[in-house]
């Protein structure tokens, strides 16, 4: 069988397709509250694949040679993923919000020009009043040359930063690949969709899946329709608060709790493991409990307690370190194998790889000591630096991990500079490296749309049709510098047209504020390290490797210990009845239709996701388009 191809015809389609994409996302984010980014699987990219799969159908039929073959499809939706990863709300799009933070928001009850702009690293920030007042104000245009002179230091400075990112990323991906992906076998949930789009031939004859797409299209039809003329009676899915019914202490401790019905949510989580589901939305479940039990003994007077902050912080330390010594073997001979100049075919890594494993170790060191040359750019020191970095890849390594399991969202919000703040206190820090870290929160607060996940997905997709890996590297690298230019490019055009706080009513004024309150609290009143919290942590840390030996040693232990982390961290808030209802409906299948029901039933539950992902993407084209704020399917 051929090889489906990684063309050149493919990476010139994605890379034209790149723009087009970026301005999509930040109208519909920055301007009209899409948060479609906040999802594990991204709008965009399934859109432009269901889009390209189903053009493809009559041409291959008729012009077969010149229709898009599936490597290629499936190329394409890589480097829209890439784009969309780095242009999301969780990603540059709060770097823009806020690297011009403090000098627009500075004032005198807040003080923070004598707190800490001495401090701040002048690469890093556009400091012209003029250049600034445009930018928040609107009107303009960042075609003028006083805001190209302002913008041209930082966007060099922070996109070659990006594109440094990525590449370690990468590198350690390609460390990792063969161990989660060939010896573990790790289930990776977010693929299966553009997987059967891409072999989209036999996958749009299913009945099951027009069934299942008709009926989310026609929910997401409706209630669209209710948005923009309300007599349209809705139906409601979504962020349903079950505690209003619980007004009485202890149970009000429990605070909001919402139900959604959100149908690509149940579609992903009938792909997941039974006791991966399972722990989902019984720990979300345990952890309600444990404020009302928490409120009924008194013990809410500790101000934060139960620290499930904190908690998390430990819980994902602990996935890290996990599923670093499940590795180990693994790791031990990528470094031999490197260290020999083993040639790929030869070395552990197999003929597919991304790229040589020598060449994973030399790029990740070499982006190492790029880092390094950042922080002394940015005013950071390099011991701090290494640790605020160290810390920023155990939680991405384990972000990746618990993806590639659950295909579950991870917006945690345990960053490296709290961590750092609570183990450590700020006079140990001090107040640059308190500044110049601060600057650093725009792609470390929530982990949403993080990159290194979907590179994982990108080599799993590859391995399983067999595709080019290294020209799939290229292209992925390509969509990297290509995207950061169209983000920087498209984004400040838009924001100096509409006005960042003028006519972008969901510009991330909330990230910069968060940024620079902490950092005024801590200046103000500095802190010792927080014994209590660190405990708390380490309690976090204590729960995930109990739960890890009770697998171990029991084969029937239900509770996985990434379930734990969710919880703790708020990640499955939004989420956690979907995963119920995804995990009874397949444990019904399963008992009542065995191995080949759920086979059967896959066309219905992937249509779960790709329409809802299509119709709401489709009222976001229509609503770039008209200019008028359409329904969000999520939240």
């Amino acid at each position: 069988m051929a090889r489906p191809s990684v063309s050149t015809r493919a990476i010139v389609f994605g890379l034209a397709l790149l723009p087009i994409t970026v301005y999509w996302m930040s109208v519909a984010e920055l301007k009209y509250n899409s948060q479609a980014t906040a999802l594990p699987i991204f709008v965009y990219p399934v859109c432009v694949l269901f889009l390209l799969a189903v053009g493809s159908l009559p041409i291959r039929r008729y012009w077969p040679q010149a229709a898009l073959r599936s490597g290629e499809l499936l190329t394409i939706y890589v480097m829209l993923v890439g784009a969309t990863s780095l242009g999301a709300y969780g990603m540059m799009q709060d770097l823009f919000a806020v690297i011009a933070h403090p000098y627009q928001y500075a004032t005198p009850e807040n003080d923070w020009q004598a707190l800490f702009f001495r401090y701040i690293p002048v690469y890093l920030t556009p400091d012209d009043p003029a250049a600034l007042d445009a930018y928040y104000e609107g009107g303009s245009s960042l075609h003028v040359s006083r805001h190209l002179r302002a913008w041209a230091r930082p966007a060099l400075v922070w996109g070659v930063f990006a594109c440094l990112i990525v590449w370690m990323m990468l590198c350690v991906n390609t460390l990792l690949r063969r161990q989660w992906i060939e010896r573990e076998r790790l289930v990776f949930p977010i693929v299966q969709l553009p997987l059967a789009l891409a072999r989209s031939g036999s996958f749009f004859r299913s009945r099951l899946l027009w069934i299942g797409f008709g009926m989310v299209a026609a929910i997401d039809l409706i209630d669209g329709l209710h948005v923009l003329y309300p007599a349209v009676p809705g139906i409601n899915v979504k962020l349903y608060d079950i505690g209003r019914f619980f007004p009485e202490k202890p149970w009000s401790a429990m605070g909001s709790t919402r139900t959604s019905l959100y149908p690509f949510m149940v579609g992903i989580g009938f792909f997941l493991p039974l006791d991966l589901s399972f722990s989902c939305w019984v720990f979300f479940v345990i952890r309600q409990l444990v404020k009302v039990l928490s409120s009924y003994v008194g013990a809410q007077r500790m101000p934060g307690f139960p620290y499930f902050h904190e908690q998390s912080a430990g819980a994902w330390t602990g996935l890290c370190l996990i599923a670093l010594w499940l590795s180990r073997r693994h790791l031990q001979e990528a470094v031999v194998s490197a260290w020999r100049g083993a040639r790929e075919a030869d070395g552990p890594g197999g003929p597919d790889g991304p790229m040589s494993y020598r060449t994973a170790m030399a790029g990740l060191l070499a982006g190492a000591g790029g880092l390094m040359l950042f922080c002394r750019v940015a005013g950071l020191s390099v011991i701090h630096g290494a640790v605020f970095f160290g810390l920023y890849f155990m939680i991405a390594i384990a972000v990746t991990r618990v993806r590639a399991e659950f295909g579950a969202p991870h917006g945690i919000f345990n960053h490296p500079l709290d961590i750092m703040v609570t183990t450590l206190g700020t006079n140990v820090i001090g107040a640059q490296n308190l500044t110049s870290m601060s600057f650093l929160f725009w792609f470390n607060r929530g982990y949403r749309p993080h990159p290194m996940p979907n590179q994982l997905e990108a080599l799993k997709l590859a391995q399983s049709t067999r595709m080019d890996a290294r020209r799939l590297v290229v292209a992925m690298l390509l969509a990297t510098v290509v995207s950061v230019i169209a983000v920087f490019w498209i984004d400040l055009s838009l924001i100096y047209r509409e006005g960042a706080t003028a006519g972008l009513s969901s510009f991330r004024l909330w990230v910069g504020s968060g940024a620079f309150n902490n950092l005024q609290r801590w200046l103000s009143y500095p802190r010792d390290a927080d014994a209590l919290r660190v405990g708390f942590m380490s309690v976090g840390v204590a729960v995930i490797s109990l739960l890890y030996a009770l697998r171990l040693r029991f084969l029937a232990w239900p509770l996985h210990p990434a379930g734990y982390a969710l919880a703790v961290s708020s990640a499955v808030d939004y989420f956690w009845f979907p995963l119920f209802l995804s995990w009874s409906l397949k444990l019904l299948v399963l008992r009542l239709g065995g191995a080949g029901g759920y086979r059967r039933a896959i066309p219905f539950f992937l249509a779960l996701i790709l329409g809802d992902l299509v119709a709401g993407g489709l009222w976001m084209i229509f609503g770039v388009i008209t200019g008028r704020q359409v329904y969000m399917f999520f939240i």
